[in-house]
């Protein structure tokens, strides 16, 4: 019986590669987070008075949509309020439109947030669920059973969104009912915060106090969902 003598050098090269790789990337993380930081601290500005210099910056682009949804991707890396972004499109682009760009930005960065998580989490809890032991190794066992049902109440009770993104990528939630719940789920605080949003756009008194209802009413159906939801999962 022939044994592959080269077998231990190729194992011992994958995991030298694959521990280089994530050290590589977090690096490259870190020295993002770094540099936006220090960008904050020399100008002295705060994360809402650098959305104005952003709102302002895309109202004046040509490209202003496509641009939004980029930065709106991207947002995650330097963990920059996700409410801000939703927010910023309804007083840039009106509640209808606003909507839609923040659902395609909302929903990218929760992507890029979720494989980013896998990626550094790597193998870490990708036991068997049969045999999970430890509270944070059953928690993510049953994170993964409940899969969809987990994130959706999640992003119906407003936990903070990209905790969200990257918990459900470094315990490997899978991704299609991950992307689905997170579809279903932002709906009702895209709507919230981009009608908000609108509310300081608008010209018009009557205009804003809808605007500002109908924000308030999705907020409430969002959290009225939640409860539902949980009621359920109990009772079954």
């Amino acid at each position: 019986m022939e044994t592959d003598v080269h077998a231990p050098q190729q194992t011992l090269a994958d995991s030298l590669w694959k521990h280089g790789t994530k050290f590589s990337a977090g690096l490259f993380w870190l020295a993002l987070l770094g540099g936006y930081a220090w960008y904050m601290r020399s100008t002295g500005l705060s994360a809402q008075e650098a959305a104005l210099q952003l709102r302002d910056f895309l109202a004046e682009s040509a490209w202003g949509p496509l641009l939004y949804i980029l930065l709106y991707t991207l947002r995650p890396l330097i963990f920059f309020p996700a409410t801000i972004m939703t927010a910023m499109s309804g007083y840039l682009y009106g509640p209808l439109l606003g909507t839609g760009y923040a659902l395609i930005g909302g929903n990218l960065s929760g992507s890029l947030a979720y494989f980013v998580g896998r990626f550094f989490g790597g193998d870490l809890f990708n036991q068997d669920d049969a045999e999970a032991s430890g509270f944070v190794a059953r928690y993510a066992a049953n994170l993964r059973r409940n899969g969809f049902e987990s994130v959706l109440i999640m992003r119906l009770i407003y936990l903070p969104y990209d905790l969200v993104n990257y918990l459900c990528g470094f315990v490997r939630v899978p991704w299609i009912q991950y992307a689905t719940a997170t579809l279903l789920g932002v709906l009702p605080g895209s709507l919230t915060f981009t009608l908000l949003g609108s509310v300081l756009q608008s010209e018009s008194g009557s205009q804003r106090w809808l605007l500002a209802g109908f924000s308030l009413a999705m907020l409430l159906l969002g959290l009225g969902l939640s409860r539902w939801l949980k009621a359920r999962r109990a009772a079954g």
